[in-house]
């Protein structure tokens, strides 16, 4: 999703050499970009603002860890957070990536006490928004439209993870990976020629293999079976996929 927070994002590199006045405009700019939000009066995003705080983050900076309280619901202005937590062997599975335009930790908002999983930065610079949760259930109470809007954020993301894990019960570890591809491409890869389209990124081998619940060893096999098939060329943060109509796109 390509939101207007990017756009915005653009226009200063650092929020802390802004004067308080403008870092404040700036402030209610972001919020208002925020989709679920668009429903929210001029009122309800002032006193949102006053319980929000901008934030850049750098490569593999924590959000938080698992088990520290929920007080706040973020959503990503720019970059990836990884949401993830690791099992008793030490292996780590990953829940979800959230990209610029999508909100994480809404547990906050659902009686959850404490988080059940570690958040992450992926990005070289990521940009996110941490709102009060006290404040947000407060606007979520008195205005439905608004409400309404985050349920559908809400179930989208529960729809997808029903999806992730019906596809780990009866898809093979090629078929996931190759679906982890086209659907990364799909949202967030860039036409370059008639079939291509070019996808940057900042995942390891590894964090595929933590999302697909395959291996680092089977990420790599089967990409490099797709390199030498000429279906994808690669580098390490560049995967171009020469036809876009064999990943079935």
């Amino acid at each position: 999703m390509k939101c207007q927070t990017v756009v915005i994002l653009v226009q200063v590199k650092n929020m802390n050499s802004l004067k308080p006045t403008d870092a404040n405009n700036l402030l209610v700019q972001f919020i208002r970009s925020i989709p679920f939000l668009s429903d929210a009066t001029p009122d309800e995003i002032s006193y949102l603002c006053k319980h929000s705080e901008y934030t850049d983050l750098r490569r593999f900076e924590i959000v938080y860890h698992k088990s520290e309280p929920c007080k706040e619901v973020f959503y990503v202005c720019n970059g990836m957070i990884k949401i993830s937590a690791h099992q008793n062997m030490g292996k780590e599975v990953i829940r979800t990536i959230c990209h610029a335009g999508m909100i994480f930790g809404e547990g906050s908002l659902t009686g959850e006490k404490s988080r059940s999983a570690m958040a992450q930065s992926l990005d070289r610079r990521t940009t996110i928004i941490k709102l009060n949760a006290e404040a947000l259930r407060k606007i979520l109470q008195q205005n439905p439209l608004v409400c309404l809007a985050l349920f559908d954020v809400v179930g989208a993301r529960l729809r997808n993870n029903q999806h992730r894990l019906e596809s780990v019960i009866v898809e093979d570890a090629r078929t996931r990976i190759i679906n982890f591809l086209r659907e990364n491409a799909e949202l967030y890869g860039n036409k370059v020629g008639l079939n291509e389209l070019l996808l940057k990124h900042n995942y390891t081998q590894q964090d595929i293999a933590d999302f697909t619940g395959t291996s680092r060893q089977t990420v790599t096999t089967i990409l490099n079976d797709l390199k030498r098939s000429n279906v994808i060329s690669m580098n390490r943060r560049r995967i171009l996929i020469r036809d876009a109509a064999l990943l079935g796109i």
